[in-house]
């Protein structure tokens, strides 16, 4: 018995694409890659302000427990407007200070004179960590989207006003700094070297794109910090 095979079906399966079916793909995925690009930028935007707000956030608690368990206070200190080159005209930046003899309590305005990198004294590490936020994609600042706004803050700081940092003041440079004691208190200093009075402070971070913030809050008593990620601005 012959076997006959369809010619009409044989054809179609050896013509391939045509040069409108190539053009029809490509601009698909042109379009998907587009697609794809703008989901990536966004989702690097986000994870910018998370990482700076996690490393900051991390700072910050481990210089509280590092306090209760040496002994000796210590601090944070941030210079909102700081990077690599001077203290003005940058994405902000902050550092991490050992005072193992309490040589900054009984004299903070030496805290501001210390260098924004790693340092020891007499075998010890003196500034311990040192953080810029230009590192993260150059798209995360110290800076609040709502100045003097209350209520973005949930309990126990509902009446806390967001700021950039609201014991910072301008003296040479916008600066501030905090310490953590041995018994779990934190203590504010702003750039003059001052403490500075007041029960609660607020800082906050800002992503560059979009308007997204953290906005954090530190109890002068006890210690407590909490972050905020206000989701109505």
């Amino acid at each position: 018995m012959t076997n006959h095979v369809n010619p009409t079906r044989h054809e179609g399966r050896e013509r391939g694409f045509t040069l409108l079916e190539v053009l029809l793909v490509l601009a698909i995925l042109g379009v998907l890659t587009g697609m794809a690009v703008v989901a990536f930028d966004a989702v690097g935007r986000r994870g910018a302000l998370q990482n700076a707000a996690f490393d900051f956030q991390g700072a910050m608690m481990s210089a509280r427990t590092r306090a209760a368990s040496r002994g000796y206070p210590v601090w944070v200190v941030l210079y909102p407007e700081a990077n690599r080159k001077s203290l003005t005209d940058g994405m902000g930046a902050f550092i991490v200070v050992e005072d193992h003899a309490g040589t900054y309590v009984r004299d903070p305005l030496e805290l501001f004179k210390l260098e924004l990198k790693p340092s020891e004294v007499s075998g010890k590490p003196l500034v311990s960590a040192v953080y810029f936020l230009e590192d993260y994609n150059k798209k995360v600042r110290f800076e609040t989207l709502t100045p003097g706004q209350v209520g973005l803050f949930g309990a126990p700081f509902q009446l806390l006003a967001a700021k950039t940092c609201s014991f910072c003041s301008s003296g040479a440079a916008l600066a501030g700094a905090i310490g953590f004691f041995p018994d779990g208190s934190a203590n504010f200093v702003d750039g003059e070297g001052d403490f500075v009075s007041g029960t609660n402070q607020s800082m906050a971070l800002r992503s560059l794109e979009g308007r997204n913030q953290q906005l954090f809050a530190i109890s002068g008593p006890t210690g407590y910090m909490a972050v905020f990620s206000p989701d109505k601005l």
